[in-house]
């Protein structure tokens, strides 16, 4: 029923309200907000206030009479108004109050809480208000251009801005009060709230007495914090945020995390507060700041010593061989490129009137042809200026050539975009042909056109942007972005991060592997690896273990003496050859005796003979010659192998095969907690671990003597 509604009510409440129907975000109403102060900031001899409603307990109050009613009003009946009388007519309940049961009452108030409708029949019965005070002539919302805002909503956080603030509150206050005696709206003052702009002292003071609400010089809506100043917006909402980040960060060096876990609390923790702040305010310019958040970032992850991994390399994605660890300054791009869609598409007329009023051209010529570096007023404007900044930076990633998107008409625009009228694209107005790209016909365009003279000025930018080039068919940006309304941010951050990462496509490390093994791995198998063979385990231990052993993560005494000058280059372990990585790894005569023994071992266990290759061992690449159904068992082996052997770095004893065998047993015990936590059957851990139950039988002394698969 819900979601039947939602296709109703898109078409039937105002874009004003952006609560809980299908593309219309919380971002909206924050973004108008900005814009509104950025107007009034330059228009200073407009005298205004924005009022921040809160109502008490606003969907606890909604009456069931006005509800129905309005419903019908809607044009919902049938079937679908009797489902919802069902649930909000004749309903009764009894409390027990000091274990004695009152009589019975009649519920007659409030949606119900948990249901999916609930949030969407606030809305409709809030949408009769919402057009009241549109409609209201006496209440003076800010005029700006050819239309007039007065009214945002957020489900029930409502926000009015008014021009000639004494009148229009009174007004504003009357009409709530008489839509709250039919609908159950009950206004609490109390946390209701005014934030003026270009009154004065004593006139503000007077709005306080009149109307009982305070006039603040800030106030918190919809989680972001607003001032009458929008210069304030990174110092109350990023600087705030980020002092919170970093004392949340120094709690956690405290605790004993892994190097991967330090890396997943970046993830779920940090980023999801950092693009809140920017999905909603993106007035963040140059990369200052992001460089100084990436110091912060990189010390929690390296435990305040030096980093063994560039930074960029563990912000690819993992299946490239990364480790995605969120880069910030990418991910405020996309977001600010998810608002510069607004200015592409040219759909969102009531934004772009209110973003646009002082621009001098369309918003396609900032776009494509920079206008945005001679107009100082778009480049310096709070949203515009950084937004802007942002498209230059990456323009020719996103559009190396003429887009199809592009708008002539648009562009032509003296002024804003009359967005009242139709921007023809490219895409309208070309066709192609086996001498390529030109413009149709004026036959088949003049009804669309003013006449020959705007023709021939099309024609005339058409000359100069074809030598751009033009597209074969749509970009990227365009599919996945203009004509896209999903996951716009993620999809934008990979475009950027694909970018970013591109001379890193071939990791050092794996030139770094080949010259210690002594063959090139093909790039297909690395690939493989970052895709298949970190995956064959949940063990957060056992992918630690690859990650460093693929990034070359330990330090070596060949290393140590580079980075110190300690003077020692030896192996702690032999004492005598150099101990560089492979030798530290595989090529000590101790470590070979081990991995020899490991490797008997298999053999017996696995009952099959398969070549000793150092990168099967170190690095599970595991080919045809290990059958598929003993290759987790075979990952496993190698890992407890790998494991002691970091365990006993630096120490000059060498692990044994005992160890080895308890190091497996307690991954089988592992295996089985996390098949009963995700309720899996037991097939697939007795496939991969038969043989190694086979195997420890004839080895079960001074092992566990409750080893088994169930």
């Amino acid at each position: 029923m819900a979601n039947r509604l939602k296709k109703c009510l898109i078409h039937l409440i105002h874009k004003d309200q952006a609560g809980f129907l299908p593309n219309r975000f919380l971002k909206d109403n924050v973004r108008h907000i900005i814009n509104l102060i950025e107007y009034l900031e330059i228009n200073n001899d407009i005298p205004a206030a924005l009022i921040f409603i809160d109502a008490e307990k606003a969907f606890d109050n909604v009456s069931w009479s006005f509800l129905l009613k309005t419903m019908e009003e809607a044009g919902i009946e049938g079937e679908f108004l009797k489902g919802i009388q069902a649930i909000y007519s004749k309903q009764s309940a009894k409390l027990v109050i000091n274990n004695t049961l009152t009589d019975t009452f009649q519920i007659e108030k409030g949606t119900r809480q948990g249901c999916p409708l609930s949030p969407l029949l606030f809305i409709t019965v809030l949408e009769v208000l919402a057009n009241k005070i549109r409609s209201a002539s006496d209440i003076r919302g800010i005029k700006i251009g050819s239309r007039e805002f007065k009214i945002k909503a957020y489900a029930d956080d409502l926000m009015l801005s008014l021009e000639e603030p004494q009148r229009s509150i009174e007004k504003a206050l009357e009409l709530l009060e008489e839509y709250g005696r039919l609908a159950g709206f009950k206004l609490n003052k109390a946390k209701t709230k005014i934030l003026t702009k270009n009154l004065g002292i004593e006139t503000k003071a007077n709005l306080e007495r009149q109307h009982g609400i305070e006039v603040t010089k800030k106030i918190k809506y919809l989680g972001i914090w607003l001032t009458p100043k929008n210069i304030n917006l990174i110092d109350d909402n990023y600087t705030t945020t980020w002092n919170k980040v970093k004392k949340d960060l120094d709690a956690w060096s405290r605790v004993n995390l892994s190097w991967l876990g330090r890396m997943e609390a970046i993830k779920m923790n940090i980023l999801p507060r950092m693009l809140f702040l920017f999905q909603n305010i993106p007035v963040i310019r140059g990369t200052k700041i992001f460089k100084d958040w990436q110091k912060v970032l990189s010390r929690f992850i390296w435990q305040g010593k030096r980093p063994r991994i560039r930074y960029k390399l563990l912000t690819d994605r993992k299946e490239r061989g990364g480790l995605a660890v969120p880069n910030l300054r990418l991910y405020y791009e996309a977001a600010c490129l998810c608002w510069v869609k607004d200015w592409i598409t040219l759909e969102n007329k009531d934004l772009l009137e209110l973003e646009g009023v002082e621009n001098r051209s369309g918003w396609h010529a900032y776009l494509w042809l920079g206008k945005g570096k001679t107009h100082k007023n778009f480049s310096n404007h709070i949203i515009k200026g950084p937004i802007y900044e942002v498209w230059e930076k990456n323009k020719k990633v996103l559009e190396p050539k003429t887009p199809w998107w592009l708008s002539p008409t648009d562009i032509l625009s003296l002024k804003k975009t009359n967005l009242d009228e139709q921007s023809l694209k490219y895409e309208d107005l070309l066709t192609c042909s086996q001498e390529g790209w030109k413009l149709k016909p004026y036959e088949d365009l003049k009804e669309k056109l003013k006449g020959w003279l705007h023709y021939h000025q099309i024609n005339a930018r058409w000359t100069e942007d074809k030598k751009v080039g033009m597209n074969e068919k749509k970009s990227k940006f365009q599919i996945e972005i203009i004509e896209s309304k999903s996951k716009l941010l993620s999809k934008l951050y990979n475009i950027l991060l694909e970018h970013d990462t591109k001379d890193i496509e071939i990791k050092e490390v794996t030139v770094k592997w080949a010259r210690d093994l002594g063959h090139n791995i093909e790039h297909e198998k690395w690939l493989k690896l970052w895709n298949e063979g970190i995956k064959f385990t949940a063990s957060a231990a056992i992918r630690e273990n690859l990650e460093k052993m693929i990034y070359r993560w330990y330090l070596t005494p060949e290393k140590l003496n580079r980075m110190y000058k300690t003077g020692n280059k030896a192996c702690w372990k032999c004492k005598t050859n150099e101990g560089n990585f492979i030798h530290m790894w595989w090529m000590c005569e101790g470590i070979k005796k081990f991995w020899n023994q490991i490797y008997d071992e298999l053999k017996k266990m696995l009952r099959l003979t398969f070549p000793k290759k150092p990168e099967a061992f170190l690095l599970g690449m595991v080919g045809k010659e290990i059958p598929g159904k003993d290759k987790t068992l075979f990952q496993y082996a190698t890992a407890a192998a790998r494991i002691l052997i970091a365990q006993n770095w630096k120490n000059p004893t060498l692990p044994t095969v005992k160890e080895w065998q308890l190091k497996l047993y307690g991954f089988i015990e592992m295996a089985k907690m996390t098949q009963r936590i995700r309720n899996q059957k037991n097939t697939k851990l007795t496939e991969d671990w038969n043989k190694f139950m086979v195997y420890i039988e004839s080895n079960l002394s001074n092992l566990p003597t409750t080893v088994g698969l169930t």
